[in-house]
């Protein structure tokens, strides 16, 4: 089976820009990169559910903001729109495609940028600006580093690094912000990155970055969190520079990973289905420098990892039934990625 990946990444060094890789799992092979776009820092990337839509963080100076590709009939893409408004880049993009609304996480800004897409235009509707400051020198202000809705229309889950905080959101009809449902406290000097939910919809996980933490959530009926256990990634005493990047959850929802950078490391837990609570399986080298993002392929059968600063992604084999990852022999050029993503299994 042969799944393509979009790769978005900096272009400090020798990256180009937007580009995509085919991945052949009969024969664990990579083919060669395919330049999409070259553009400036595509850092982050969403897709629509239908595959037909593309979108990516682009710096175009003095201004950033993100732009549109659009899927054409011989399976190429091509750059339909672009909106840039904002002095900083943001750092990670949500699609909700029932709303055909985009969220822009915009880390130096502390904003969340909300856009709209009608037709192949795409068009800012609101900007939602935080305030906050915690304990740890990346703190000192308000960091928007996630949104998403899991799956959902009311609520948006905001992930501010900078103010160790979570917020609910209420949506509006047209995906705009309407009203705070929670602000949800983390413990001091977390940094809440990314989140994660379980497939039954019951239990979100937190991968904190500054911490290297992954904190456990009960997800109650009426959208709001509430914390139940928080577990290291990786052991107390081992390098104080590591970080948390990435995390995912496997279909069948009994394995949760966590990628840790400086340390560059995968850790495993697995998961109780009834309590959501985690136990440590296996923690392994990702076999590079600085482990941004991975992810799953569509038969989870294996796991690619994709390191910023070595430029090459690694390829582990994964066991379904134990969650265990092995390196193998495959690897591939992607410089300066930090972010994989994966074309709709349709």
């Amino acid at each position: 089976m042969k799944e393509k990946y979009f790769l978005g990444g900096y272009t400090r060094r020798v990256n180009e820009g937007l580009t995509s890789i085919t991945f052949d799992s009969q024969k664990e092979t990579f083919t060669e990169r395919e330049l999409i776009d070259t553009i400036q820092n595509p850092t982050y990337l969403a897709l629509s559910k239908d595959n037909r839509y593309l979108f990516t963080i682009e710096k175009e100076e003095p201004f950033s903001g993100v732009a549109v590709y659009k899927k054409k009939h011989n399976d190429t893409w091509i750059k339909k729109n672009y909106f840039y408004h904002t002095k900083a880049a943001g750092c990670h993009l949500f699609y909700l495609d029932s709303k055909k609304v985009l969220y822009l996480s915009n880390y130096h800004e502390g904003t969340i940028e909300i856009y709209h897409l009608n037709d192949d235009e795409i068009k800012h509707i609101q900007t939602v600006t935080h305030d906050g400051s915690s304990v740890h020198p990346n703190q000192i202000q308000s960091r928007i580093h996630f949104t998403s809705t899991f799956n959902q229309d009311k609520f948006l889950y905001v992930c501010d690094l900078g103010s160790d905080k979570i917020y609910v959101y209420s949506l509006a009809e047209n995906g705009s912000i309407s009203h705070l449902e929670q602000s949800l406290n983390i413990p001091a000097g977390t940094g809440p990155r990314h989140l994660a939910i379980h497939p039954n919809q019951k239990f979100i996980y937190i991968i904190g970055e500054l911490n290297n933490t992954t904190i456990l959530c009960h997800l109650k009926q009426n959208g709001h969190l509430e914390i139940i256990e928080s577990y290291h990634n990786i052991p107390t005493d081992s390098h104080p520079e590591a970080t948390g990047a990435a995390i995912r959850i496997s279909k069948d929802g009994n394995f949760l990973y966590v990628s840790t950078r400086y340390q560059d490391q995968i850790t495993l837990f697995g998961v109780d289905k009834t309590s959501g609570k985690l136990s440590l399986l296996q923690s392994i080298s990702s076999y590079g420098k600085v482990p941004r993002d991975f992810c799953l392929s569509h038969d989870e059968k294996y796991l690619i990892v994709a390191h910023q600063d070595s430029d090459y992604l690694t390829l582990f084999k994964r066991n379904s039934a134990s969650g265990i990852i092995s390196l193998t022999d495959t690897k591939a050029y992607a410089p300066e990625c930090v972010c994989i993503l994966a074309l709709n299994n349709k």
